[in-house]
């Protein structure tokens, strides 16, 4: 725990930019506030119509937070290198198709109400988010491995590392979440596994279908460390050093748009501590203890306020 916090307490006083970081978190303020005030903003990148305007919405806000956040950094960065080389920003553009796509991409439900009928479809059309969600990330961040870092690197962040700090930190987040379960907000999000029994009407087998699903919600929070610290973070801080962990970061909020407005503020601080925690180790085993932990508080903490599992 010392090491971790030793880790954090070097990036804050030796690495951050503080006149960046202000000038970030200002950027950021004024583009959630404009997103939570506006419904159609939310919608068009969101639950709307499934045509390809989502695609590009969704491109235009994540490619616009990651090259904003980064080309916000320039004056700031101390080697300046990176801003000519030609496979630093294919790598940035590369991770916002890949996302947009991935947000974007709804032809699997075509295929689910082949394979389903009544109940099953429902709960399976939402299940199938998360497994669609790893296709569409895993598959193309694989690729890019194969062809420029296989002879490099294990795949990104599936490095061996002590994970025992790690839930120390888990710890220190339980009463936040506790506190949070209180809220009308976050019960109205969670817990996400009772809030798709409910929609689908499941009542034989509830408690399978309940594990089920929140096996395939696990998955989803894998994935996202896999892209965000394996592949963003490993990948792009080789030429920014800690300077990758701040525009990941950014790019990182503009995905938590549209749930609770206090989850989306944490992520920014959370991405970065994570951020910083994978530069030292190179690897995400830490992250998916942390993330898994408390996706599945949440969950838990959420039943329990509403009365039971």
């Amino acid at each position: 725990m010392k090491s971790v916090i030793n880790q954090i307490k070097k990036f804050i006083k030796e690495e951050i930019s503080w006149p960046y970081l202000i000038l970030l978190v200002l950027l950021l303020s004024g583009l959630t506030a404009w997103f939570y005030s506006d419904k159609a903003m939310l919608q068009s990148i969101g639950g709307g119509a499934n045509d390809e305007s989502r695609f590009f919405n969704n491109l235009a806000l994540y490619g616009g937070a990651l090259i904003g956040s980064i080309a916000l950094y320039i004056p700031f960065s101390k080697d300046r290198s990176w801003i000519t080389s030609i496979h630093f920003w294919s790598a940035v553009l590369f991770a916002a198709l890949v996302y947009a796509f991935n947000v974007y991409f709804y032809q699997f439900k075509d295929l689910v109400k082949e394979w389903t009928e009544g109940p099953n479809e429902i709960f399976w059309m939402r299940s199938s988010r998360y497994i669609a969600n790893a296709v569409c990330i895993v598959v193309p961040v694989a690729i890019w491995w194969f062809f420029n870092d296989r002879k490099k690197q294990n795949l990104y962040g599936f490095n061996s590392a002590k994970v025992k700090p790690y839930f120390y930190l888990l710890l220190m987040m339980i009463p936040l979440i506790v506190a949070a379960s209180f809220s009308a907000d976050f019960l109205k999000q969670y817990p996400q596994a009772t809030k798709t029994l409910n929609v689908a009407k499941i009542i034989e087998g509830r408690q399978a279908y309940g594990l089920l699903f929140e096996s395939f919600y696990g998955l989803n929070y894998i994935v996202t460390e896999f892209f965000f610290r394996g592949f963003l973070i490993i990948v792009l801080s080789r030429w920014l050093g800690y300077g990758a962990i701040l525009p990941v970061a950014a790019f990182y909020v503009t995905i938590h748009f549209g749930k609770p407005l206090g989850e989306t503020i944490s992520s920014f601080f959370g991405a970065i501590i994570l951020g910083v925690l994978v530069i030292e180790s190179r690897s995400i085993w830490g992250g998916i203890i942390i993330h898994l932990g408390i996706a599945f508080a949440m969950e838990i903490a959420a039943a329990i306020a509403k009365g039971g599992f």
